[in-house]
């Protein structure tokens, strides 16, 4: 059997250096970090949850349907079920039918979700600048020119 440290230098020599497996892995190490961080604050969150929590407080008072999330955030409604029904049921959203097509649900943050969210943001905001601390300021105004220019050129 291969041993992983072996497995790991293997692919650290043919792939570590494409873009797509990099941005990939440091996604994934982020994630993993904000996890860990979550729990440790005593949030019942999972960082992959926070999307939708974004679009709903950013919506304020407007109502979205599962549909509406799933296409603002690029992602298969399936997928954004799953997410709200964990949501609702910790209490951080509020979902209703629609009023004129019973067939389509409508999604609310709930007090809860607001305060969670809010608190959310404050400790992500602190986490980013943890790692953002680390880089020189060339180094940081560098990442954010080259990922947001990485995002433009992907996002066509």
């Amino acid at each position: 059997m291969i041993q992983e440290d072996t497995l790991r230098a293997k692919f650290a020599e043919r792939m570590g250096s494409q873009s797509i497996f990099m941005i990939s892995h440091v996604g994934h190490l982020m994630a993993k970090k904000a996890n860990r961080e979550l729990a440790r604050l005593g949030f019942t969150l999972q960082i992959e949850q926070f999307p939708v929590l974004f679009v709903t407080y950013f919506a304020g008072e407007d109502l979205l349907s599962q549909q509406d999330i799933a296409n603002m955030l690029q992602k298969d409604k399936s997928g954004i079920q799953r997410s709200i029904r964990t949501l609702e049921r910790d209490g951080y959203l509020r979902v209703a039918p629609d009023s004129i097509d019973r067939r389509k649900n409508m999604i609310r943050l709930t007090p809860a979700g607001k305060m969670i969210i809010e608190q959310a943001i404050q400790t992500t905001e602190t986490m980013d600048q943890q790692v953002m601390s680390q880089l020189s300021q060339e180094e940081r105004e560098a990442f954010v020119k080259t990922t947001r220019k990485i995002i433009t050129l992907l996002d066509k």
